[in-house]
């Protein structure tokens, strides 16, 4: 029993040695997360092609989603193809070959018309209502015929002696 005492003594701080330096090893050695890919090079060439997850309309670059399902991929892969030597040009015309054009990140042309739009049509409203405010006011009415002047006489004392029984009801 000494014996195995006095081995143990002998090994256990040399094993917990080794245990800490092992641990402190590895948690000196980078860990390839998604940010690691994101080089100012891989930024670069991910700005000419488009990310085509559901959430955004940026580029591969300028993804903001944490572990997006299509900007992780694509940087990891322009990593390595600029790893192995790749030219920038190079990487987007390979990317582009596979995916096709829909590949390729690019301003709508028209997407500023989404923004004027609104406060152009309601100036082009605005000034159409004017001008027929103003044509309708500038105008006189037309003269009544006698018939029409008859009929709205007639009109105006059957409102008068309906107002007049109201008022003998309620009294």
């Amino acid at each position: 029993m000494r014996q195995l005492l006095r081995r143990l003594r002998v090994r256990v701080p040399g094993l917990i040695a080794a245990a800490f330096c092992l641990t402190g090893s590895c948690s000196f050695a980078p860990a390839q997360d998604v940010t690691n890919y994101l080089t100012p090079g891989v930024a670069r060439v991910g700005a000419k092609l488009a990310c085509r997850c559901a959430g955004c309309k940026e580029s591969i670059g300028q993804c903001p989603m944490i572990r997006c399902e299509s900007a992780d991929p694509m940087r990891r892969r322009i990593y390595d193809m600029q790893a192995k030597g790749m030219k920038d040009d190079a990487i987007v015309k390979t990317i582009v070959d596979e995916q096709g054009i829909i590949a390729l990140a690019g301003q709508q042309p028209l997407e500023w018309i989404a923004w004027l739009m609104p406060p152009v049509v309601l100036m082009i409203g605005f000034g159409i209502y004017s001008i027929w405010v103003k044509r309708n006011r500038a105008t006189q009415p037309a003269k009544l015929t006698a018939d029409e002047q008859a009929t709205l006489e007639r009109f105006h004392k059957q409102i008068d002696r309906e107002f007049d029984d109201e008022a003998g009801k309620r009294s």
